[in-house]
């Protein structure tokens, strides 16, 4: 029997606990697939605490003040990021069933009733409270483990996430004076995005920095950094690093790269996530995606 998407699970826990719905918005794409990552859906306020159950049993979380839509969040294996923006109405409209879901008897879309002046409370509602806390998350690894892919598609999967996010590159291919000149400029960017309440993801960071001079230094340069939400640790063989970086100058020997690994676990005061890179990418981002969500919205 073939797997359901969290859409289909969705729909079928609907219809089976008869609570009154319909897909307000385009429709047609549906459950295969998520136009533009939205699924827009009218509910009765009766259903609410129903509805709110459900949709926290699959997985997704809620994005607070948007009111009157409720929104709520979560990474589908298959179908990427979903938002879910449910609209509460005292009374259901006609409905028919298309597709295993229910859409408006006439099929005309039912438009979202919020006005501009109902906007302005909730807007400046979600900028306060993710003012001053923007999360950091960072991908750290060897050379050759798979960080910067994992950062780049963790970012694409997070993309209609509605808060700003910005990756940034902890590089080493600089001098020593004009590398602590960059890991400066980067950390200061990492401060006015937690400042702003910006999405921070790094590739590296700064925990292999100094690792061979004075440990006041090392303390030192932890104590004054931004501290990151969860570090993710991509844990890769050495077998395959050596494949991937062959013939090139850079390519660790596995001593170092077993060092690099030792730092890693000695990292202190922050959630670590190790990340098996000999899962399918897909896989890992699935799972990076929502831990990321559950950092910000539970």
């Amino acid at each position: 029997m073939k797997k359901q998407n969290t859409l289909e699970k969705l729909f079928s826990r609907l219809n089976k606990e008869k609570i009154e719905y319909c897909i307000r918005g385009s429709y047609k794409h549906l459950p295969k697939k998520v136009k533009k990552g939205d699924v827009d859906i009218l509910i009765t306020k009766k259903d609410l605490k129903r509805i709110d159950k459900i949709v926290r049993e699959l997985g997704f979380l809620f994005y607070p003040h948007t009111e009157p839509n409720l929104f709520y969040y979560y990474h589908d294996l298959e179908l990427g990021l979903i938002q879910l923006d449910i609209l509460v109405k005292q009374k259901m409209v006609p409905v028919k069933k298309y597709r295993g879901f229910f859409i408006p008897k006439d099929e005309k879309p039912i438009r979202n009733e919020k006005g501009f002046l109902q906007k302005i409370p909730t807007f400046s509602k979600r900028k306060l409270k993710y003012l001053f806390s923007g999360k950091l998350f960072c991908v750290v690894g060897p050379d050759g483990s798979g960080k910067t892919t994992h950062r780049d598609e963790i970012y694409r999967a997070l993309r209609k996430f509605p808060l700003k996010k910005q990756k940034i590159h902890f590089g080493t291919d600089k001098g020593f004076f004009l590398r602590v000149f960059d890991r400066l400029f980067k950390l200061a960017k990492t401060y006015r995005n937690k400042f702003s309440g910006k999405i921070t993801i790094t590739d590296r960071y700064i925990y292999l920095t100094f690792r061979k001079a004075n440990p006041f230094l090392v303390r030192l340069l932890r104590m004054f950094s931004p501290k990151p939400s969860i570090v993710f640790v991509i844990q890769t063989p050495y077998e395959i690093i050596k494949k991937r970086k062959q013939g090139q100058r850079d390519l660790l020997k596995e001593k170092t790269v077993k060092e690099l690994y030792e730092v890693f676990s000695k990292i202190k005061g922050v959630k670590k996530v190790h990340i098996d890179s000999t899962k399918p990418i897909k896989e890992n981002v699935h799972r990076e995606a929502n831990i990321i969500l559950k950092e910000i919205l539970a």
